[in-house]
């Protein structure tokens, strides 16, 4: 990637999560429109070890802003979520965006979850995509309750964004074969 991108949002914070195996995904990230100083990463996660590609936070901040650039009229009913998928083959990197309303220091605002991925990953990730989109979701059902609340909307998306790593981790390793036989484990009676 180049390294014209923009510096990293002002107290971005970051976690490094260790997961078992090859974990596909770059990095997972929350973000929200702030009306002053347009879309702000709140932050990042990143699984620790080797990866296939790195991305620094500048890069990382760049990309997950880049979800949100295109929301500033949105308009959704409440308790809406919008699902958006980018290819950025300029880039190298898949982009899954969930794009919802929430409450963040008592004001209502825009927010993305995001997953970035090498967009080498795409024939691997596409199979588990809707998969991905409802763990996310589900995320995003216990985020909203903790906002309203004014709890910590972070320590919640941390909470469950480590299992989705493991997930994919776990999947990247282990694999789902594309033909399973069934034939002998059907007994006629």
């Amino acid at each position: 990637m180049s390294s014209g991108c923009p510096p990293q949002s002002p107290a971005v914070a970051k976690s490094e999560v260790a997961v078992e195996g090859e974990c596909p995904l770059l990095a997972a990230t929350f973000a929200y429109w702030d009306n002053i100083l347009g879309p702000r990463v709140r932050h990042i996660w990143t699984p620790k070890g080797e990866q296939l590609m790195f991305l620094s936070d500048g890069e990382v901040t760049f990309l997950a802003n880049h979800t949100l650039n295109g929301e500033i009229l949105r308009s959704a009913e409440c308790g809406a979520v919008d699902v958006k998928f980018f290819v950025l083959a300029e880039k190298g990197v898949i982009i899954v965006s969930l794009i919802f309303d929430g409450e963040l220091k008592g004001d209502k605002n825009t927010c993305a979850l995001s997953i970035i991925l090498p967009q080498t990953e795409l024939a691997f990730y596409l199979p588990l995509h809707t998969i991905c989109v409802e763990r996310l979701k589900h995320v995003i059902r216990k985020g909203r309750i903790w906002m309203q609340k004014g709890y910590n909307i972070i320590s919640v998306l941390s909470l469950e964004i480590i299992p989705i790593m493991e997930l994919l981790a776990s999947m990247k390793s282990h694999h789902v074969p594309e033909d399973i036989d069934v034939s002998s484990t059907y007994t006629r009676t």
